[in-house]
Parts: structure tokens; sequence; C-alpha cells
């Protein structure tokens, strides 16, 4: 593992935490708390803690999407936002432009926007621009923190189908920090759902929805979608399966009352 916690503690946050993160996919850590302490911790911007972070991931392997990323942004155009990171590796000016490009296509800004004002954009358009800023680096390792906050069900959607191709195609390790559940079932291969400081469960993602329960605990919301489900099979007796899929709950209900 290129990413591990061995009974790490730090502040009020975490107490004895141990955690291997998988290579190659994309895990989610919930709570209804903030978790953007993971991404200091994992960037090796705060080392004021106890036990042992072994991370293998440097320098531009590792990219980070801030829970607030207008605060990141310094210069006064897209472009310049773009080109920073580039330029500080000292990419030739061709190699600059094509990634830029592929960066902006990748995440849906159209290449007009260059020329605009990073803090013209609307809140979506800066979470898709700071997530394409990482991006043109090419990172190993990306961590997002909040990532649907500022975004509206459709841009959710373009995510997750985004984050499943980059870590398929470019076999990139992905980490979210959320507390939007029905996002996590979608996008996610392992989670992790915190209580306080520790882990109440964790697994792979078909495992999750046995844990509403658990989650239910954490201070994170749960869809109406699975407390009608829970609703009808206790008062129907209708053994219907978990999910967050409308059309797959029509169809399960159908097969039951048929």
């Amino acid at each position: 593992m290129a990413l591990s916690f061995n009974n790490v503690t730090y502040k009020s946050n975490l107490k004895k935490f141990n955690y291997d993160f998988e290579d190659g996919k994309i895990t989610t850590i919930v709570s209804g708390e903030s978790l953007s302490y993971f991404t200091y911790l994992i960037s090796n911007l705060e080392k004021d803690y106890n036990g042992k972070i072994t991370n293998t991931y440097k320098g531009r392997n590792i990219g980070v999407v801030f829970n607030n990323p207008e605060e990141a942004f310094i210069f006064n155009t897209v472009r310049e936002e773009l080109e920073f990171g580039l330029k500080k590796y000292n990419y030739k000016v061709s190699t600059i432009n094509k990634r830029i490009e592929d960066s902006l296509k990748m995440v849906n800004l159209p290449k007009e926007y260059l020329d605009k004002s990073p803090f013209e954009l609307s809140s979506g358009e800066k979470e898709s621009l700071a997530l394409g800023i990482v991006l043109s680096l090419n990172p190993k390792l990306i961590i997002i923190d909040n990532p649907t906050s500022n975004l509206d069900s459709r841009n959710k959607e373009y995510l997750i189908k985004l984050l499943k191709k980059i870590k398929t195609r470019y076999n990139k390790t992905i980490i979210l920090l959320t507390s939007d559940i029905e996002f996590t079932i979608k996008v996610t291969d392992n989670y992790l759902i915190l209580k306080n400081d520790k882990i109440i469960s964790s697994g792979v993602k078909k495992e999750l929805l046995n844990n509403i329960s658990k989650i239910k605990t954490s201070k994170v919301e749960i869809p109406k979608i699975i407390d009608f489900i829970n609703a009808v099979k206790k008062k129907k007796n209708i053994n219907l399966e978990l999910t967050f899929d409308v059309k797959e709950l029509m169809k399960d209900i159908y097969r039951n009352v048929k």
C-alpha cells in the first residue's frame, strides 16, 4: 500500500486510526463532520500527530482539491491558474497548452473561460477549475474534499463518470471526503464511515447499504428513498433491496407485488 495510517491520533479528530488505502481505487471517507484535516495529513502539510503515516506519494504526485477552492486561486485569469503549476515544473510551452486544453475538456469547462477571472465563475465552475488544475499535473493520488457541495445533480453525475474514468484509464488512487451517501454509493470502490474520532464501519461498496443503521449514528443524512424502503419493508412485509436508484426500486416493487 502506498498510503497507510497506523495508530494515528490527531487532535480530537482521530484516535488510533488505522487504514490502508488501496492503490488504483476510489476510497470514500464519510462523516457528518468536517474531514478537511485528512487533506493536510495526507499531503504532509500537517505533521503534528502521533502514530505513523506511510505515504510514498510525494510532491506533484499528490493533487488536492480543497473544500473552498476559491481560497487557492491567486491569479487574474483561469489560464494563469492552470499554467502556474505546469510552469513551476518547467514543462514546455507546447505541453502546457496541451495539458490546459485537455484539463478543461475533462472537467467540462469551455476554452472561452481561459481569459475569465476564476473569481467570476459559479461555485460549481470553481470546483471544476480546481479539479482541472489538479488533473493538469497528472498526479498519482487525488484527494477531493467535499466534492459535491457546489454541484447540481447533472454535474454530480458528470463528476461520477469522470472520476471512474480517470481511475480506470489512468490508474489513479482517489480519496473523497464527503457526507453525501448517495454520491458515495455511486462512485466509490471502498468506504469508511467515521463517527467522532473512530471508524464505525468500513468495507467495499456493496456492503455500504447493509450498514445504514451505523450511518445514521454518524450525523450523515440518509436519503429519503432509504427511509421509504425501510418503512415499506416494515409495514408491508415486502423484502425490498436497499437502493438509491428509483427505477431499480420500482422494478423491485413490481417483482414483489405481481
